[in-house]
């Protein structure tokens, strides 16, 4: 720069002016980065914002959903929300709990804000509009503030978190508001029947509770231990979910795997652990049985007793011994599982890329965990890990889905895209390239469209349609979050039973305030932070 600006002499710091050198930086920073992007754009890069082939539809007409102003670093409630609009099942659930009796309307606005707050923005976020519209996120925030003081809503956070924690405000907030189907203590004394009778028309009280008090996004997680030695059932334990959390697949460096999927991720969730050296009572009984049975004089009793206990660690059988007879068992040899023993209705699936590094600190992940538009979760669900090898279940299951998938494109009153509609795609371009032919990506299982259609179908109740994917740019502690969610279409104003032209199911990325339409292949191509998958 020294030789152009000054007759093609390289010319010492000094005897140049800073502000020359500061302005040449600049420009020299500016054409790099514009032939950067040009040269990006031309080779394909699709970026979401500044894709004008995204804005066009059919007819022409531009569609947009709302956006959300940024209040203060609030990306993080703003995603979730984005992704809440997008699942139907959420948004009815919603609309039921409001729909509940025993509080009056003006009851209602002062005992219920955040479900007041949320199901109205929630509602507006569902509209398609043919102009740009920014909502304001203030009213659910001011309201989830009163159940989360200790959880600043305008500082970063994480997504994740703040999910968990607006589920389980919404809970609180109705628990309080929930008024049982039953008569006062005077009504019941003053009847002649001891028996409660259900008033006519009202549910069962406990169906109505778990109805309205369990949510879509509620699953259970359940830990089998089970003795390989004596194949007892050691323990059972279960556990609530809202958010699933799994761990990506990483190599010995640490880094995530090359072509890691989500099914990878289910796999090692649900992979079966060996443990050695576990002490088995019920193993202790069986010897402890047969040491009696061995002795000249059997006690017919005592062996009775063994064989019949059922409390093994809290029963009395072991001081049926003195402690120089008392029998030995060898160490067992014990399996642990996890499983997803009742699937939710809505499944919010978390991909754990945070750590902590050797050194302490706190690291991301980064890598592409590739995920599908249709999701059967059929092989990690109860009793189905064990009927056969887990990756003969996925590829069985990927047919099947893609059997029922082509059932639920012939009922379907949409406007299906040639890609098949939202429930088809290609994978990302560096996959699609081994890959030949019209294809649907079916829980990583490619399966080519000329497969027989004589497959069975898999469970309605584990067959899952993507609805929303959230993404985090940065590094742990800070940075953006940004959402992709799919939106279908309301009805034209103008015919009301016609669906908005060139709309059917559409895929926006959105980053606050910031709006776009992008297709199903860029939301495959996304690292994925949060999952949002809903119930076929």
């Amino acid at each position: 720069m020294g030789k152009f600006m000054h007759d093609n002499r390289l010319l010492s710091q000094s005897e140049v002016n800073r502000r020359h050198y500061s302005l040449a930086a600049v420009a020299v920073g500016l054409g790099l980065g514009v032939a950067g992007l040009c040269k990006a754009l031309h080779s394909g890069l699709s970026i979401p914002w500044v894709s004008s082939r995204n804005f066009f539809w059919g007819s022409g007409r531009v569609y947009y959903v709302g956006g959300l102003r940024n209040l203060g670093n609030n990306c993080f409630l703003n995603v979730i929300l984005q992704a809440l609009a997008s699942c139907d099942g959420f948004i009815s659930f919603l609309d039921n709990l409001l729909a509940t009796d025993g509080l009056l309307p003006e009851e209602k606005a002062v005992r219920m804000p955040l479900l007041l707050a949320l199901s109205s923005l929630l509602e507006d976020l569902s509209i398609v509009r043919d102009e740009r519209t920014v909502l304001n996120p203030h009213g659910v925030m001011h309201a989830l503030s009163f159940y989360v003081s200790h959880f600043n809503l305008t500082r970063q956070q994480d997504a994740s978190e703040a999910f968990l924690h607006l589920l389980i405000s919404l809970r609180d907030e109705f628990s309080h508001c929930y008024v049982p189907h039953r008569s006062s203590l005077a009504d019941i004394t003053l009847s002649h029947s001891k028996v409660y009778k259900q008033r006519e028309g009202n549910l069962p009280e406990c169906k109505r509770w778990k109805q309205n008090l369990f949510g879509p996004f509620d699953g259970t997680i359940g830990s089998i231990l089970s003795c390989r030695n004596c194949s007892s059932v050691l323990s059972l334990d279960f556990e609530n979910f809202h958010c699933l959390p799994l761990s990506p697949v990483l190599n010995a460096n640490g880094d995530i795997t090359s072509g890691c999927s989500l099914v990878d991720c289910l796999k090692y969730f649900t992979v079966v652990e060996h443990l050695d050296n576990y002490r088995c009572d019920r193993c202790w009984h069986i010897i402890a049985a047969k040491y009696l049975s061995l002795k000249s004089e059997v006690d017919e009793e005592k062996v009775s007793k063994l064989h019949t206990c059922v409390d093994y660690g809290t029963c009395s059988c072991r001081d049926m011994f003195p402690l120089e007879e008392m029998p030995c068992s060898s160490s067992s040899r014990v399996t642990k599982q996890l499983i997803i023993s009742q699937c939710p209705k809505i499944l919010c699936i978390h991909l754990l890329r945070a750590s902590v590094g050797l050194d302490g600190e706190p690291i991301k992940h980064q890598g592409h965990i590739s995920f599908p538009l249709l999701l059967n979760l059929s092989p990690f669900v109860g009793g189905a890990l064990s009927a056969g090898p887990l990756a003969t279940n996925v590829q069985r299951d990927g047919q099947q889905a893609l059997h029922l998938y082509r059932q639920l494109n012939m009922q379907m009153s949409l406007n299906v895209l040639p890609t098949g509609g939202y429930l088809s795609s290609q994978p990302c371009k560096e996959e699609a390239t081994n890959n030949s032919g019209r294809s649907i990506h079916v829980a990583n299982v490619d399966v080519s469209s000329s497969s027989s259609s004589s497959s069975p179908q898999p469970s309605m109740s584990k067959l899952y349609g993507l609805s929303a994917v959230v993404e985090h740019y940065g590094k742990c502690g800070g940075g953006h979050y940004a959402v992709y969610r799919r939106v279908a279409s309301n009805p034209d104003p103008d015919d009301p039973g016609k669906p908005l032209a060139g709309l059917g199911r559409r895929w926006f990325y959105i980053s606050d305030g910031d709006v776009s339409e992008v297709s199903e292949e860029d939301v495959l191509c996304v690292e994925a932070t949060l999952l949002f998958y809903e119930r076929l």
